[in-house]
């Protein structure tokens, strides 16, 4: 169990998805109307996702291996009964949510849009990047682009020329959860977000520093769940598979 500001969050990774369903289903000792689970997963990918470009507000469709990513996070989902699912309005998030087959009503919210890039959408970074903005962890670069992007990245009121300051994306996001939240006080949905988006979700429901939410690095075929109530703190459980291991 990890303390993030001042509030402690049990976390668990789980090795197998009938394991993850097991565990997310809360067991019957557990009554539905106490908890409510949040399911956050990333659009399938895109061809600017594999050939490492920045995508941010730019509105790309999932390629072929992106719409089977989409397929399977069905099957993953098919025995969890989801009240409502949430896309942004990207079609690569729609796209995705909608290819995931659920009979609950889906809802596109414009406010979980991936953050806006500015003059950085479309550029290849000399580093890989999780495809929608965020940097990965790898050593600093001699590229020049690279090296504005990473600083200018992180500046709370940095619009980055024409896109969206890191300051007004949290806040757009913070909306968006909290209307989630004022929506379901109980029982599942699912939120299929963007990289970054999903970093600002979890940062807004989790309280996490910007520091923290940065640090999350969430890959297309990735599925978390954040889980509410029963009188303990907030649980947070990541889907591990033989493609994430690495992540133990």
């Amino acid at each position: 169990m990890t303390s993030i500001r001042g509030r402690r969050l049990r976390t668990s990774c789980l090795l197998l998805p009938f394991l993850f369903t097991l565990a997310l289903s809360g067991g019957a000792q557990t009554q539905q109307t106490e908890i409510l689970r949040i399911y956050v997963a990333r659009h399938g990918q895109t061809d600017w996702n594999l050939e490492g470009r920045l995508q941010g507000g730019t509105d790309i469709p999932l390629n072929a291996a992106g719409r089977q990513q989409a397929v399977q996070l069905g099957e993953r989902l098919k025995s969890i009964s989801l009240d409502a699912v949430y896309s942004s309005g990207l079609r690569r998030s729609r796209e995705t949510a909608e290819l995931i087959g659920s009979s609950a009503p889906l809802t596109s919210l414009p406010r979980l849009n991936e953050r806006r890039l500015g003059k950085f959408e479309g550029q290849k970074l000399a580093r890989s990047t999780t495809g929608g903005g965020a940097a990965s962890s790898a050593a600093p670069s001699d590229d020049p682009l690279t090296r504005e992007y990473d600083r200018r990245l992180i500046v709370p009121n940095d619009s980055l020329d024409g896109g969206e300051s890191v300051d007004a994306f949290a806040e757009r996001i913070g909306q968006a959860t909290k209307e989630l939240l004022a929506r379901h006080r109980s029982g599942a949905i699912l939120i299929v977000g963007h990289g970054m988006t999903n970093q600002m979700v979890l940062k807004s429901l989790l309280d996490l520093t910007n520091e923290q939410a940065n640090g999350i690095q969430m890959a297309n075929d990735e599925l978390y769940l954040i889980e509410f109530g029963g009188g303990v703190a907030p649980r947070l459980w990541k889907l591990v598979t033989a493609a994430n291991l690495r992540d133990l």
